[in-house]
């Protein structure tokens, strides 16, 4: 879970891009490896569909972008990025993480 981040105006949409790698075995995106934004400081969490854009020096580049989000707008903004699944044979290791707003 990120951070805190304060938004100036209030806050309807957020994009989320970030960077992964495998490091045992193979995440299934959006099932091994999840994300999701609040924009009420973490009281309510919207789940995003992350997306493949391709690869960076060997990292994949996921993103979510214009999701609607949920919960009240305080404009106190979090993500929240989850590995599920993980174990000896399938260990998932998070690079980056941007978040962005509308």
């Amino acid at each position: 879970v990120s951070n805190t981040l304060t938004a100036v105006d209030a806050v309807t949409k957020g994009d989320i891009v970030m960077t992964y790698t495998n490091g045992a075995g193979t995440a299934v995106v959006n099932t091994d490896l999840v994300a999701s934004i609040s924009r009420d400081n973490g009281a309510t969490y919207t789940a995003v569909t992350l997306v493949s854009q391709g690869t960076t020096g060997g990292h994949t580049i996921l993103t979510a972008h214009d999701v609607t989000l949920g919960g009240t707008d305080t404009s106190q903004m979090l993500w929240k990025v989850a590995t599920i699944n993980q174990s000896i044979s399938k260990s998932t290791r998070i690079h980056a993480v941007s978040l962005g707003w509308a």
